[in-house]
């Protein structure tokens, strides 16, 4: 088969909680810096995939009375639906943004992570720019993603699924057992994830190269 000039696709990066914080700490504090902020929380704090972040509706996320907080993905990849933890610290910017969209009068008929543009202005199709309450697209947020990362300082390309792959590291690192790493991101298997954690998570190969020429190794 003749060869192609097709660039071959960089391994996907995990983002670190270092950076999530900066990504945060950058969104601002107007509407659509808390809504972002809260978008960034629900793809790494609970390790959702894009869409299944920017199809969350308001009764999706369960605050128990442990203090632990759910968040229900109705349909996942494989339209699977799955029940999945959110990371405390990110629940804060999940709330926050919750209750500052009602003072906008989104009402929980819209999804978490909505329009919010009240402009009457036509756009180039000539239709309205009225976006407030409506669902947010995949691409738009990627480009909000890569301004914010440039905001902040980070050199390395930070993308929407880096969140996700940075939770899954997280865990990892932590000694969470495979299983529970596997139901978190929604994987058919535990070898899926095994897969998955090796492209995504070299500290391991670190700490191995790190042996050679130690006493450790001997």
């Amino acid at each position: 088969m003749p060869k192609t000039n097709k660039p071959q696709r960089r391994p996907g990066r995990a983002a670190t909680l270092v950076e999530v914080r900066r990504l945060i700490a950058t969104c601002g504090k107007g509407p659509a810096g808390i809504r972002n902020a809260a978008f960034i929380s629900l793809c790494f704090g609970a390790g959702l995939r894009a869409t299944e972040a920017l199809s969350l509706m308001p009764r999706d996320i369960e605050k128990r009375t442990d203090g632990g907080i759910l968040v229900t993905v109705i349909s996942g990849k494989g339209n699977k639906s799955r029940t999945v933890a959110l990371v405390p610290e990110c629940f804060g910017n999940v709330q926050r943004w919750l209750d500052h969209r009602r003072s906008l009068g989104i009402t929980d008929r819209s999804p978490i992570i909505c329009g919010i543009t009240t402009s009457n202005r036509k756009n180039v199709m000539g239709g309205s720019r009225h976006t407030v309450g409506r669902p947010v697209s995949h691409e738009s947020m990627r480009l909000t993603m890569g301004r914010l990362a440039e905001k902040a300082g980070i050199t390395q390309r930070i993308h929407i699924h880096g969140l996700r792959h940075g939770l899954a590291t997280s865990m990892a690192q932590a000694g969470v057992e495979l299983r529970a790493i596997s139901a978190q991101l929604g994987h058919a298997s535990t070898s899926t994830t095994d897969r998955y954690l090796a492209k995504i998570n070299p500290v391991g190969l670190i700490d191995a190269v790190s042996l050679i020429g130690s006493n450790r190794s001997h």
